[in-house]
């Protein structure tokens, strides 16, 4: 494998395009994107483009505490009221970050939490009272463009009011009133290309500019939220990391970095070919930012890990995978337990019969050092048949009382449930438990989250085809009852039908156990199920327009929030 290069000077970062070998992602999603993105200027090609603040105050917001959830994860961790959640703690599958209704509710990652477990403490949520559920119909949040990536809400925004945040792929980032849904600022970072991938048939996302989650970083005054997207008119013309202040959406000082030509030891970063779809990760005081390639494997694209020091962007390195292809493509992101962030790969391009980096799980620290990885003895098998191992996003999770108790779980899209040892993924010995949850090369590309009940810990996921479910199944959302043991023991707890275009599922709990709730869109509706047995709570009588199925719903202050393209939508107990 190559090993890391650490570079102190300028790095060029090329931003790829936002969809490997689907319409978003690695192989075999459907859909394409019509928005036309481009709502406030678009700049030049290496231009950050320009903020308009249409609202909000001067107030920096920004909590300075780290409530629960930064802590180390427990299901009750209270945290203080101005407790922020999950940018930089290690968490579990069972964190939740407070569980006073005070508690500072801010999503400030794709999922929630480092871990991407997906659970969101929500005391009034009970089974019962989600039938109350509607439509907040005085919410009206609107924007240009296409959303690929999941809201995010900062608690304490400009004026000490509260803000959701849309990125779009016109390469404009919205900072919009929780209450109204009204603007209250808005920054292009660039014009988006027209055209990706080197070919007109290669990609099928245009324009292409922003697609993956930011990530908001509340450590600095005001908080800043860093944004990823490729930069170009006609084809990409650079990769560019921007980051922003969350009070009126001006740059801050000493960005953005644009990453295009990037090295790692004897492996360059393919500006017109990398594309870059991955949720960004803050992990203390490093972003990580991966990618991968464009639908139809053009070009000779790699799986990228860049790490940047927020508190100096000039100290920068990168990891890259040693083999063609082998892209990172789970659209939500890297998981981490607080020592840097496990990344899964994609298969090799060329098919290969000697192994580099393809299927294969790594962890990577610091700003790009490779630390353990683990690959399956199916891995050439996979490469094969295109059943990449990183077409969905690993989990972090742990379980008391079981051998080991700190797991990565991971879910192939040939429909393998891989639960490996996070501390030690070692070569072959890191996987403890090999679990077929469906059938088919192209069964599952999908957003995995987990969270624990009385009855125990859950990983949840969707499927495409395949589906392995008591009484058979295909298309579902499916929830993997994991029970403790040495090892841990797997059983498929309960699917759920789904039809047409579905997002990754999350999770809500009054207090980290009870009242747990999957939600997920279904052919544009809101459905909540029960966590432990699947029935149906509540479904949405009203539609959210245009939402992809790449993103994940999110939920704040007894509100679930979905980004489509031009729109979020909100649904609250009424």
């Amino acid at each position: 494998m190559n090993r890391p290069l650490l570079m102190t000077g300028l790095v060029v970062l090329s931003l790829g395009c936002g969809s490997s070998k689907s319409s978003s992602g690695d192989g075999g999603g459907t859909g394409g994107t019509t928005g036309t993105g481009g709502a406030t200027g678009t700049g030049g090609a290496n231009a950050t483009g320009g903020s308009s603040a249409t609202g909000g105050g001067t107030g920096t917001g920004g909590a300075t505490g780290t409530g629960g959830v930064i802590g180390t994860g427990g299901a009750r961790a209270t945290g203080g009221s101005t407790g922020t959640g999950g940018s930089t703690g290690t968490g579990g599958a069972t964190a939740t970050g407070g569980a006073s209704g005070t508690a500072d509710q801010s999503v400030l990652e794709r999922n929630k939490h480092p871990s991407r477990d997906g659970v969101f403490l929500q005391p009034t949520f009970t089974k019962a009272a989600v039938a109350t559920m509607a439509a907040d119909s005085g919410f009206k949040a609107t924007f240009t463009g296409a959303m690929w990536a999941s809201p995010l809400y900062l608690q304490k925004g400009p004026g000490g009011k509260g803000v959701f945040f849309a990125v779009t792929t016109g390469n404009d980032v919205f900072a919009l009133d929780e209450t109204t849904g009204a603007q209250v600022w808005t920054h292009n970072i660039g014009s988006s290309p027209t055209a990706n991938g080197g070919s007109p048939t290669c990609g099928s996302i245009h324009p292409l500019g922003i697609i993956s989650t930011p990530v908001i970083n509340t450590a600095t005054t005001p908080p800043t939220i860093y944004v990823a997207g490729a930069i170009g008119t006609s084809s990409i013309m650079s990769h560019q990391v921007h980051a922003l202040s969350t009070t009126d959406g001006t740059e801050v000082s000493g960005w953005p970095i644009d990453v295009s030509n990037s090295t790692s030891g004897s492996i360059i970063f393919d500006t017109v070919h990398q594309n870059q779809r991955s949720a960004l990760s803050l992990v203390g005081s490093t972003l990580y930012v991966a990618y991968g390639g464009h639908i139809g494997d053009c070009g000779n694209y790699h799986g990228w890990v860049i790490g940047i020091d927020t508190q100096d962007p000039a100290m920068r390195g990168a990891w890259a995978t040693s083999g063609q292809g082998e892209g990172i493509w789970g659209s939500a992101g890297m998981a981490s337990d607080g020592n840097g962030v496990f990344a899964l790969t994609g298969n090799n391009t060329p098919k290969l019969t000697t192994h580099y980096d393809s299927e294969e799980a790594v962890r990577i620290t610091g700003l790009g050092t490779l630390g353990d990885s683990y690959y399956p003895t199916s891995w050439h098998t996979m490469d094969m048949g295109d059943a990449d191992l990183g077409a969905s996003n690993p989990v972090y999770v742990t379980l008391p009382g079981s051998t080991p108790s700190k797991i990565l779980a991971v879910v192939s899209k040939d429909g393998h449930m891989y639960l490996l040892d996070a501390t030690a993924l070692g070569g072959m010995g890191g996987q403890k438990v090999d679990f077929m949850v469906a059938s088919g090369t192209m069964a599952i590309h999908t957003a995995v989250a987990a969270y624990t009940t009385a009855k125990g810990l859950y990983v949840t996921f969707g499927t495409d085809t395949g589906a392995i479910c008591p009484g058979g199944g295909s298309k579902n959302i499916m929830s993997v009852l994991i029970a403790p043991g040495s090892p841990p023991k797997p059983s498929v707890a309960w699917c759920a039908p789904l039809s047409g275009k579905v997002t990754g599922p999350i999770s809500t709990t009054t207090d980290g156990t009870n009242d747990v709730i999957v939600w997920y869109m279904n052919n544009g509706k809101l459905n909540g199920v029960d966590g432990d047995t699947g029935a149906a709570i509540y479904t949405s009588s009203n539609s959210c327009a245009n939402v992809e199925q790449w993103t994940s719903p999110i939920a704040a202050n007894g509100r679930i929030i979905v980004g489509g393209d031009g729109n979020l939508c909100s649904w609250s107990l009424h």
